[in-house]
């Protein structure tokens, strides 16, 4: 629903609507959220910015720090199509994810089932029978398998618990530094949050607002974001003679070309063009980098699969071979 209300937001919006007419709109048309549009007409009733109702909507912090910069660059219309784009990737790509891993989640947790049910029933029968040696590697491997395997999944669970718990406790900014430093996403993040930024920036000094001055207005956003408290610092650093460049080169959560685009913008003169740029590649990038890793998930899980399905056949069938093959002796 809440594509939706942007899709027609955006619309009427560019067709020369006000924010309050193309409210009236959406409420006469009756096909959109009734809780939507109750946030947006009461909270403006009531003097609360538009970026305000947009939290009160359902919006991400994210997504409502970028209105609140919009406020400030005058760039709404762009703001919420760059918003509702994002939400289409997102919802694009977790449909695939969902779609590509199903399957093999499904059969991974068919094989556990089985490992279970060799454990407590095939597993008895085997060794009352007396075809099996008690002390083959294989009647371990049945044994305490099913139980390795859910060990290891719990831990992989309190790891993830822990490491998320552990990221509330920082500072925004620490908290940021810590999620550029993980495997595999840390990169990614530094991606995402490089693209945010040369985007918001590039549309502030493409209407030639210098570096303090936008500084000043990020810090007037949501004092909780990474925006607001990035911004502070650069301030405090830039009030002490030190320039914007080599200042965010110490932040690992951005990409070090990043600080040299700035510095190389700066004595060009084209900084806005250059960063609006350089977020549009980005934003490629990173949808190119998780469709590629959507498409390992599957082989990898399968191949995984595979290899569980082959020891639980060996698991079984080796002792009961060489036992055979004892006998034939």
């Amino acid at each position: 629903m809440r594509e939706q209300f942007l899709e027609m937001l955006i619309s009427l919006l560019e067709n020369g609507f006000s924010l309050q007419e193309s409210l009236a709109v959406m409420q006469r048309n009756q096909q959109f959220s009734w809780e939507i549009l109750q946030c947006f007409t009461s909270g403006l009733a009531k003097g609360a910015s538009f970026a305000e109702c947009f939290y009160q909507a359902g919006f991400s912090l994210a997504e409502t720090t970028q209105v609140q910069l919009a406020d400030i660059h005058g760039n709404i219309v762009v703001t919420l199509k760059n918003i509702l784009n994002t939400m289409q990737i997102l919802r694009k790509q977790k449909k695939e994810l969902s779609k590509v891993a199903s399957y093999p989640l499904l059969l991974f947790l068919f094989v556990l089932a089985l490992l279970f049910a060799m454990r407590f029933f095939l597993l008895p029968s085997l060794l009352q029978s007396g075809m099996i040696e008690t002390s083959h590697w294989s009647i371990w491997l049945i044994a305490y398998g099913p139980f390795i395997m859910v060990g290891f999944i719990l831990i992989i669970l309190c790891l993830l618990v822990a490491g998320w718990w552990y990221a509330k406790q920082q500072t925004v900014i620490d908290r940021g530094v810590f999620l550029a430093g993980l495997p595999f996403i840390g990169f990614l993040y530094k991606m995402y949050q490089t693209s945010y930024f040369a985007l918001e920036w590039g549309k502030m000094f493409k209407q030639g607002l210098e570096a303090r001055q936008i500084l000043g207005f990020m810090e007037s956003v949501n004092p909780h974001s990474l925006v607001a408290s990035l911004a502070r610092e650069l301030n405090d650093a830039l009030s002490k003679g030190n320039s914007l460049a080599k200042e965010l080169e110490s932040y690992p959560f951005l990409l070090p070309e990043f600080s040299l685009i700035i510095l190389q913008g700066e004595v060009k003169g084209k900084l806005g063009e250059e960063l609006l740029l350089y977020s549009q590649l980005l934003t490629k990038r990173i949808v190119e980098k998780i469709e590629g890793w959507i498409q390992w998930i599957q082989p990898l899980v399968f191949l995984f699969v595979a290899v569980l399905i082959m020891a639980i056949y060996i698991a079984m069938f080796l002792p009961m071979y060489e036992n055979v093959g004892g006998i034939m002796k």
